[in-house]
């Protein structure tokens, strides 16, 4: 006997079935997924629909359509409650499908909330600030839209402003449809997660460099995935990789992760290793996820262009505003693919999280409308900050290693440093939070292969960040003053 749940979708309408089907993910070659199975099928609707009259010899035909082998993305589908919701719009309906009110919450809520974003984190002056706009400030309507779900792929007015940023800034390079190529995620995690689901199965190979963010590692476990790395490698000219090596690694892989500016290293990719990635996975049919935050936090001079620039069809970009703007909380961030990829990773988003705070991509909106010159001061500011800190920790004895070129982040040798030279990563990082009074994160936490050596394995690293303000950065220099570690003389 075929699920319920199955058959239930025989007693949709044509018109229903068809726009239930549209929202599916897209049908292997194969004809696996049953929904697509299904349409597709010579009998038609019409004949279906008699099939499912006549009750067992339906039950049979759906026993064998379940039994078919279909992938775990395939199963994955935008949530129908949604799709109901979108129906009942066209339709002028009135919407009971979708459990949300259509009234305001509770105006103090609003107001409190609306205070901690203008006040910052002060509880007496986001109060004030609440009071005052309960007292002064415009009443909601009562259907109060911006408070309730929005679309699950993203408030309209945001993914219009994500489509215009990249036609604006790279003039004639991409043609993204807010509509079609578009998804509002919550943060770059998430859309990592729903990228990486959506576009590769269980048991599949994705590639990436490393050190790389620990996000990788664990959202592939999480999903059933194997990670395959290639290492980067320090040198007095920078951070290097062998193209042998990931060659070898794209053979076996279906996704290859791309980070850059890149985490944990500050290493800028040159404009020949891109070319080299992207004829590479090309050449072995390799799709690339890009992971571009740090675009506006250089230290050289020139404009960051997105990997996709080089590839747009094969490359699928996942970004957010958390760096950029400042504001990591927000968790505000999106993915750009082609229209085929859009619908499979909407369908897992859907799933993972339905929506996106509403208001706040309203002002993420409001952010991407800015001329981008309004970024230009982080150059300065993240130059200044790396300086302090990076002399700070080269008077303490940490070896400095290649000299970050992008992103906020030194990823420094610390066995030079008397007091920590014994210790393994974790325990040089808790040493330094604990005696010394200053955070860091051990090495090892950013590698994942088990046939590197002990020094390419991150064992002599630590990573520090410099994303705090310069009164932080100072207090954390002198800290690090007193671990008594003095420089041999020239």
């Amino acid at each position: 006997m075929a699920p319920r749940w199955v058959l239930r979708r025989f007693a949709l309408t044509d018109h229903e079935r068809d726009s239930r089907a549209s929202h599916c993910i897209a049908a292997p070659a194969d004809g696996s997924n049953w929904t697509s199975f299904m349409a597709t099928r010579a009998a038609g609707p019409a004949a279906l629909a008699a099939a499912a009259a006549a009750g067992v010899a339906v039950g049979v035909a759906l026993s064998a359509l379940w039994r078919r082998k279909k992938s775990a993305t395939d199963q994955v589908h935008e949530s129908t409650i949604r799709l109901m919701t979108r129906v009942a719009i066209k339709s002028g309906a009135v919407n009971l499908s979708q459990g949300f009110p259509n009234e305001p919450p509770p105006r103090e809520m609003a107001c409190a909330a609306a205070g901690a974003l203008l006040c910052g984190a002060s509880a007496a002056r986001a109060a004030a600030a609440a009071a005052e706009l309960e007292a002064t400030g415009p009443r909601a309507e009562e259907t109060d839209a911006l408070n309730q779900y929005s679309f699950p792929y993203g408030a309209p007015e945001l993914r219009r402003a994500v489509a215009k940023y990249y036609a604006q800034r790279f003039p004639g390079a991409f043609a993204y449809d807010a509509a079609e190529n578009i998804t509002i995620v919550a943060g770059a995690t998430e859309g990592f997660a729903a990228t990486i689901r959506a576009l590769a199965e269980p048991g599949d190979v994705v590639s990436f460099f490393e050190p790389c963010h620990e996000l990788y590692p664990s959202q592939l476990a999480l999903f059933g995935m194997r990670p395959h790395a290639v290492t980067l490698t320090a040198t007095p000219q920078g951070w290097t990789f062998d193209a042998s090596e990931l060659e070898a690694a794209l053979r076996k892989a279906t996704l290859f992760l791309f980070n850059d500016p890149h985490n944990p290293t500050g290493h800028r990719f040159s404009p020949a290793e891109r070319r080299l990635i992207v004829k590479l996975c090309r050449k072995h049919g390799v799709l690339i996820v890009t992971d571009e935050i740090y675009e506006f936090i250089l230290y050289d001079e020139g404009v960051h262009e997105p990997l996709a620039v080089l590839d747009p069809e094969n490359v699928v970009i996942v970004s957010s505003i958390s760096k950029t703007a400042r504001a990591t909380g927000w968790r505000i961030g999106w993915v750009v693919a082609s229209a085929s990829r859009t619908q499979r990773i909407r369908a897992v988003h859907d799933q993972l999280v339905a929506c996106v705070a509403t208001p706040l991509q309203i002002g993420v909106a409001r952010l991407l409308e800015l001329p981008v010159e309004r970024f230009a001061d982080l150059r300065e500011e993240y130059r200044a900050k790396r300086d302090v800190l990076g002399a700070a920790l080269s008077q303490a004895g940490f070896d400095l290693g290649p000299e970050p070129k992008g992103a906020y982040y030194w990823f420094v040798g610390y066995r030079g440093v008397p007091s920590l030279a014994g210790l393994d990563p974790l325990s040089a990082a808790m040493k330094l939070t604990r005696e010394y009074g200053v955070a860091c994160v051990p090495g090892d936490n950013f590698y994942v292969s088990d046939r590197r050596s002990d020094a390419a394995h991150g064992q002599r690293y630590l990573r520090f960040a410099f994303c705090r303000s310069l009164g932080v950065l100072r207090a954390a220099g002198e800290r690090l003053a007193t671990m008594g570690w003095n420089p041999p003389a020239v």
